[in-house]
């Protein structure tokens, strides 16, 4: 019952996304990031945002919100992951956004944002298929094949007011 309704929601998902685009598919800018730092709870925060989303107008489409947090094992007093930890740790979520995104021309999600602070890693995506990234998530969490302590949470925020703080920010 459950696969069924997963195969349900993704076709209605499919449908409603071709409706809103009258058939045509969606032009998806190139991702142009910018870097902030910033601090919070007097602990240093580094901020990567793509800023090609800012005027982004098909967010209805990408209404679904993804939220990865990887907690480092390397971090220096202030809570920044080592050189060496940062490396591995960016590596692994650059091979996650891949498989999340899926198809280049017309992606099934949209690299929004990165989040280093306090032993933490959080990688934002809007989603246009929630399904499909929870079902690989999941079963990344429930096959332990995760080098890093992960979690995350799907939810659905068609106009983008839960990430909008990501759009805001200026270089």
């Amino acid at each position: 019952m459950h696969k069924l309704l997963l195969i349900v929601m993704g076709l209605l998902t499919s449908l409603f996304s071709f409706s809103q685009t009258g058939g045509k598919d969606v032009i998806i800018p190139e991702e142009k990031f910018a870097v902030v730092e910033s601090s919070a709870d007097d602990k240093p925060a580094i901020i990567v945002v793509n800023t090609s989303l800012r005027k982004f107008k098909h967010k209805k489409l990408y209404g679904w919100t993804c939220s990865l947090v990887i907690q480092f094992k390397d971090t220096a007093m202030n809570g920044m992951p080592t050189i060496d930890e940062s490396n591995f740790v960016y590596d692994y979520i650059e091979g996650l956004d891949k498989i999340i995104k899926g198809d280049d021309t017309q992606p099934n999600a949209l690299y929004l944002a990165r989040i280093t602070w306090n032993g933490t890693c959080e990688v934002i995506w809007q989603v246009k298929d929630p399904n499909v990234v929870h079902e690989y998530l999941g079963n990344i969490i429930k096959t332990e094949t995760y080098p890093r302590e992960l979690d995350y949470r799907i939810e659905f925020d068609e106009k983008w007011e839960k990430v909008s703080v990501y759009n805001n920010i200026k270089p």
